[in-house]
């Protein structure tokens, strides 16, 4: 495999027929994750814009963390099982020309299996992530971006929600179990083995509830936002499995950005409750009130072993002090030993609390 960067992309799209010789192409590294190489390149000639992404085997963090390059594929499946069920075949076309609020996933244009390697569709210039925006305390346009993303996410699980077909094709999790069970999970039992009985019925659960299709990297940094507009990214851990996973980890990052904020930490806090009530209203009638009860009941479970992780595991939030990363400690460890009754309870208490 021939590992491409910012110096070497313009002669391998040349090299490839994707680029003509001699043709001006500027090529610019993304930020941001720690998995991939993702490179931004343009062919000014022609206006063209797209993102060509390759995996690594070796991520980006202090602790050694392997995963096979192989798992580009499923990002590939994942990618295009996500635009199926949010009805944007052609997205390309309707980014430029998208309703307020309608959510999308890139279009894969090409793929190089020599050399683990795909091109997708961008999002416009000038988008930013939704983490950017909530750490830099712009929250004009949150509730919004959070309601979206709670309809995203519920559409996603809905509409794939008891799927054999979906089943099938994502039936491995094994890049899961690699890049979120392993090193958030696991890694939390071996630094606090006094909650180990209670983590391992946490994978246990999460391993045994296989219900819908999960993108298991819904995060802020993978939502992509402009006008009104929300793009999702990185599907490299899709499967089919427990979406209290992809709600525990998502809200983590609401909840780690309350705690951070001295000034704004209703407002963060508010953000969970809009996202909840727009999820849990989307998904209302797809499945029954019972299911979603119970998903909620194992989305708290979820979001108590996210936040420890996110603290001691493999991948450790960079934004918080010390002492900030001691309270989210202490928070995590009483709900994983004894976890809120709903997630109502759950961003009352952090809402209402004086000693964060």
């Amino acid at each position: 495999m021939r590992e491409l960067t910012a110096d070497n992309a313009s002669e391998y799209l040349v090299a490839r027929g994707r680029a003509a010789p001699g043709e001006p192409i500027a090529v610019r590294e993304l930020t941001g994750g720690v998995s991939n190489a993702v490179l931004l390149v343009e062919l000014t000639d022609r206006g063209e814009r797209f993102v060509l992404k390759q995996a690594r085997g070796q991520l980006r963090v202090k602790e050694e963390w392997l995963c096979p390059i192989e798992r580009v594929w499923r990002e590939v499946e994942t990618l295009r099982i996500c635009g199926e069920l949010l009805g944007m075949q052609n997205s390309e076309r309707r980014i430029q020309n998208a309703e307020a609020s309608q959510p999308c996933v890139p279009d894969v244009l090409w793929e190089d299996r020599e050399n683990y390697c795909f091109a997708m569709t961008a999002a416009p210039p000038e988008h930013r992530t939704w983490k950017e925006l909530l750490l830099a305390g712009e929250l004009a346009d949150s509730v919004d971006i959070a309601k979206a993303c709670g309809k995203m996410l519920a559409t996603l699980h809905g509409a794939s929600w008891g799927n054999a077909d979906i089943a099938v094709q994502l039936d491995d999790r094994a890049f899961f179990d690699q890049l979120r069970i392993d090193p958030y999970y696991r890694q939390i039992a071996k630094v606090h083995p006094d909650l180990a009985p209670q983590v391992q019925q946490l994978i246990v659960s999460v391993w045994s509830h296989r219900l819908c299709l999960v993108h298991g990297d819904f995060s802020p940094k993978n939502l992509l936002v402009w006008q009104g507009q929300v793009m999702l990214i990185d599907c490299e851990v899709g499967h089919y499995g427990d979406p209290a996973f992809d709600l525990g980890f998502f809200l983590t990052h609401l909840v780690l950005k309350a705690i951070w904020s001295e000034l704004q930490r209703s407002m963060y806090m508010n953000l969970v409750s809009e996202f909840w009530k727009a999820y849990r209203h989307s998904l209302t009638g797809v499945v029954s009130a019972i299911e979603i009860d119970d998903l909620e009941r194992r989305t708290v479970s979820n979001l108590a072993g996210c936040l420890l992780a996110r603290i001691d595991g493999k991948s450790p939030v960079d934004y918080l002090t010390a002492a900030k990363r001691d309270v989210v400690r202490e928070l995590s460890r009483r709900w994983i030993a004894t976890p809120p009754r709903s997630l109502g309870e759950a961003a009352a208490f952090i809402a209402n609390s004086t000693e964060y």
